[in-house]
């Protein structure tokens, strides 16, 4: 009784790692597959990432984010942004996103203020990097574009250590590239140790 029920469950340890393993391996095929749309649809663009950021940053609202992405076939232009600024604490600030279609000739994106937790932390977390800085994502995004066409821009923590994350199509592929965040400077990212320090 106690041979079966072991190898009951060794079975069904197996079968769990088997089935994460099978839907790690098609998350990865579908991440391939809209980033090779993206690539394919981002000539039809009729606006870039610094154009979209000036349309939409007005007043005191100020970019955190900014990407292209494919939503239900159609490639969308989408900007976060801190609506007080950064002078503002984020718990006091509110967080939106502007998105729309941007293969027509004008760019009408909709409004969106979040109001659902997991955007409000995502928006809070880069409020609080950029809150670190003087180096602006339009600022980010024209150094990049050395590189090839900015897909996507974003702060994260990388190693303990903050950085732009910048997403660039080299070679019809995308590809990360990572900038210090208080200086703007280009950094590899196998230079740094998980205390965040280079090497």
């Amino acid at each position: 009784m106690r041979t079966r029920r072991r190898f009951s469950g060794e079975f069904l340890i197996l079968a769990i790692a088997f089935g994460l393993a099978m839907l790690k391996s098609s998350v990865a095929r579908s991440d391939d597959a809209d980033r090779a749309e993206l690539i394919k649809e981002l000539p039809a663009a009729k606006l870039s990432l610094r154009q979209g950021i000036a349309q939409v940053a007005q007043g005191t609202e100020v970019p955190i984010e900014a990407k292209y992405e494919m939503v239900h076939g159609k490639l969308m232009l989408s900007i976060y942004t801190s609506a007080k600024g950064f002078d503002t604490a984020a718990e006091d600030n509110s967080f939106n996103e502007y998105i729309g279609d941007v293969t027509t000739q004008t760019w009408t994106p909709e409004k969106e203020v979040f109001a659902d937790l997991k955007h409000i932390a995502r928006s809070a977390q880069y409020h609080a990097l950029l809150s670190m800085t003087d180096v602006s994502i339009p600022t980010i995004i024209q150094k990049a574009s050395a590189q090839g066409t900015v897909v996507a821009v974003r702060e994260k923590i990388r190693s303990g250590k903050p950085v732009f994350e910048v997403m660039v199509v080299q070679d019809n592929a995308i590809r990360p590239t990572l900038y210090e965040l208080t200086t703007g400077e280009p950094i590899e990212e196998n230079s740094l140790k998980p205390n965040g320090r280079k090497r």
